[in-house]
C-alpha cells in the first residue's frame, strides 16, 4: 500500500504509541523539585466520594460519546472546569477526536484516584501525589505542574464493546456549583461539584492484543535473546498499559527495566541509525509500531533530499525494508510487516507498507 502526504503519516501515529494520546492535560509537565501532596486511592475513599467521581465519569463517557449531537455538545462545554476555561478549545477538541471511536461503547472506570492540592504551596513548579498503602512504596504516582490550589481527582474509564476499545483519562477540578433551584438567591449556597479539567485518550489494544499479552511475548523474545523484537514489544506493551505520561508506578518501572535490559545497540537517537548495502545508504530517524493494517507493523522513518521522484522514492522505500530485514531477520517472525516513510525537509513525507512475505 503506498501513501504519500503527510495525513496518514499522522494516522499511522495515531494508531501507534505517538501524538494520538491527545494530550490537552492542563497544567501538566515534569520538573523538579516537585511538592508531595495526599492522593485517595479508590479502595480507601468514602463511598459517597466514590459513588461520585464514578457516577461523574460516566456521565462524561457518555457525554464525549454524544458529542456529535447538539446536546452532548453543550453539555460538555458547560463541564470545563472554570480553572481551565482558557484551554476550553483543546479540551474539547481532544474530545471530538476520541468521540468517533467511542461511541456506542460501554464504559467502565477503572481506576479512580483524588488529588488533593488545597494547601499546595504557590507557584511550586510542580506537584507529586503518592498513591499507595502507609508504609508501603506507592503503587502510582502522579506528577502535575503549576496546580492552582484545589483538589483533583483523575478517573480512568474503558470505552468497550466498539471496534477499536479505548482508555479515556479525565482529570476532574472541584469547582463551585449553584443548584438551578437556587441560582436566583443571592445568597444560594455553592456546592462543589467536579468539572473537567483535562483529558487524554489511547487505545487499549493493537492488533488484537493488550499491554499484558505484548509484555509476555517481549519477555519470551528477550530470553531467546531476539532483543530488537523484544524492545519494540516492550515499547508496544509499556504505551498501552501506560494511561498517560504523568502517571508512574511499581508495575510500569518494572517493565521500563526490562525493556532497557533488552535495549539492542545501533537504534536511532542522537545519531540516525545506518542502513547501506555498499552502493546506497539510508539514515534512519525513527522506529516505533502501530496496527493501521490489522496486525502488528513496525514503522520506519528516514532521511531523503527530495520525494519528487516517487518511482525512485518508492524504490529507495523498499530497499530500506530489505536492509533492515537483512541486518535483523529476527524481525519477520515479529511483525505482519514494515511501514517506510521517506522524510524530506519541506515536502510531506512517502510511505508504503509491504507485507513481510512480499519484501525481498
Amino acid at each position: 500500500m503506498e501513501v504519500p502526504g503527510l495525513w496518514r503519516n499522522n494516522l499511522s501515529r495515531q494508531l501507534s504509541w505517538s501524538p494520538i494520546f491527545a494530550m490537552v492535560l492542563v497544567f501538566l509537565f515534569f520538573a523538579w523539585p516537585a511538592s508531595a501532596q495526599t492522593c485517595t486511592t479508590q479502595a480507601d475513599m468514602d463511598s459517597a466520594t466514590r459513588d461520585s467521581l464514578e457516577s461523574t465519569a460516566i456521565t462524561m463517557a457518555q457525554r464525549i460519546a454524544a458529542q456529535g449531537q447538539l446536546a452532548g455538545a453543550s453539555a460538555l462545554q458547560s463541564s470545563i472546569a472554570p480553572q481551565v476555561a482558557a484551554e476550553s478549545a483543546g479540551i474539547l477538541n481532544s474530545i471530538s477526536s476520541a468521540a468517533p471511536l467511542v461511541k456506542g461503547a460501554s464504559f467502565i472506570v477503572q481506576n479512580l484516584y483524588v488529588l488533593d492540592a488545597t494547601d499546595s504551596p504557590a507557584n511550586v513548579p510542580s506537584t507529586q501525589f503518592f498513591c499507595g498503602s502507609m508504609n508501603q512504596p506507592p503503587h502510582v504516582i502522579f506528577t502535575l505542574g503549576q496546580l492552582p490550589q484545589a483538589r483533583y481527582a483523575v478517573a480512568m474509564v474503558h470505552a468497550m464493546n466498539v471496534p477499536h476499545p479505548q482508555q479515556m483519562t479525565m482529570i476532574f477540578a472541584q469547582a463551585p456549583s449553584v443548584s438551578p433551584q437556587s441560582a436566583q438567591s443571592k445568597t444560594a449556597p455553592q456546592q462543589d461539584a467536579w468539572k473537567l479539567a483535562g483529558f487524554a485518550y489511547k487505545p487499549l489494544t493493537m492488533a488484537g492484543h493488550d499491554g499484558v499479552w505484548y509484555w509476555k511475548r517481549a519477555r519470551a523474545y528477550a530470553q531467546q535473546k531476539q532483543n530488537w523484537n523484544a524492545y519494540f514489544y516492550y515499547q508496544t506493551a509499556r504505551n498501552l498499559v501506560s494511561p498517560v505520561d504523568f502517571l508512574s508506578s511499581s508495575n510500569l518501572n518494572k517493565l521500563v527495566r526490562e525493556q532497557n535490559a533488552a535495549m539492542p545497540t545501533g537504534l536511532p537517537g542522537a545519531q540516525p541509525m545506518l542502513l547501506a548495502n555498499g552502493t546506497q545508504s539510508f539514515a534512519v530517524t525513527d522506529l516505533h509500531t502501530n496496527s493501521f493494517q490489522g496486525g502488528l507493523d513496525l514503522v520506519i522513518h528516514y532521511q531523503a533530499k527530495s520525494l519528487q521522484d516517487l518511482v525512485a522514492t518508492r524504490q529507495h522505500n523498499i530497499a530500506v525494508m530489505h536492509l533492515m530485514l537483512q541486518a535483523h531477520p529476527e524481525l519477520r517472525q515479529a511483525f505482519h510487516g514494515l511501514w517506510v516513510y521517506a522524510v524530506a525537509p519541506g515536502q510531506d513525507p512517502f510511505g508504503i507498507e509491504l507485507p513481510m512475505n512480499q519484501i525481498p
